[in-house]
């Protein structure tokens, strides 16, 4: 029996030409393969809306190979349209909404939206497999994985690094803990943590790429902003 490719992406933050891009690359094929998703779909890209149809048609179509954690942006989008926050409105509503409108119309632009909040409100905020742990941005050691709360969308990483290791070990089987949220230059291993934000339409010059992660394979593929991948090793992962 074939061996199955795991793969894990996160922060694509509506960059859908990249997310394609690399999937196209490493023939992705959602029968065979397994994807993780680690949150921040939205905001801040031009192709918000094309991020979310391709993502959430294939977990309908597939849904025990591909996998949808929920992000904080995520978050903020639920919290707006609930009225609970204007938070939205400051990171990335607008190049969202234009990309509900630009696909489905200005008239069913905004109904559709709400759809996807309500939508995000169904995914977990954590899955595990043989091979890891995976979130969108931390995790809380003292609460099962099954009763992770809400906050852990918003842990940034000076915050795990002030956790006991030997308690975060235990707590995760001894497995890697994939995450994204703070945007790095590359893949990194920090102590249990494997940072997998790239920047992808955050960091505002070239250096900004979205990354897939190859979870069995212990290596990533880097799409830049033209468009060129390369394939690397992820540095320090046993």
């Amino acid at each position: 029996m074939p061996k199955v490719r795991t793969f894990y992406v996160t922060d694509i933050h509506g960059n859908f030409n990249a997310f394609t891009r690399l999937l196209d690359h490493v023939n992705f094929d959602p029968m065979k393969d397994k994807l993780i998703i680690g949150g921040d779909m939205i905001n801040r890209g031009p192709k918000s809306a094309d991020v979310l149809h391709w993502i959430k048609e294939r977990a309908q179509s597939y849904p025990d190979n591909i996998v949808i954690i929920a992000g904080n942006h995520e978050e903020m989008m639920i919290w707006f349209m609930k009225e609970i926050s204007p938070m939205w409105m400051e990171f990335g509503w607008e190049e969202t909404m234009n990309s509900f409108r630009n696909k489905y119309g200005s008239d069913k632009a905004w109904d559709i939206a709400e759809e996807y909040a309500a939508w995000f409100e169904t995914l977990p905020l954590l899955y595990e497999d043989e091979h890891g742990v995976y979130v969108h941005a931390g995790v809380d050691i003292h609460q099962g994985k099954e009763q992770q709360p809400d906050n852990i969308l918003w842990i940034n990483d000076r915050e795990l690094s002030t956790l006991d290791e030997l308690e975060l070990t235990e707590w995760s089987n001894d497995k890697y803990i994939f995450r994204g949220h703070n945007p790095k230059s590359n893949v990194q291993v920090i102590g249990n943590f494997v940072n997998c934000d790239l920047g992808s339409c955050v960091f505002s010059d070239s250096s900004a790429a979205l990354a897939l992660v190859e979870v069995n394979e212990k290596r990533y593929f880097k799409c830049m902003v033209d468009g060129d991948i390369t394939l690397h090793k992820i540095i320090g992962m046993q």
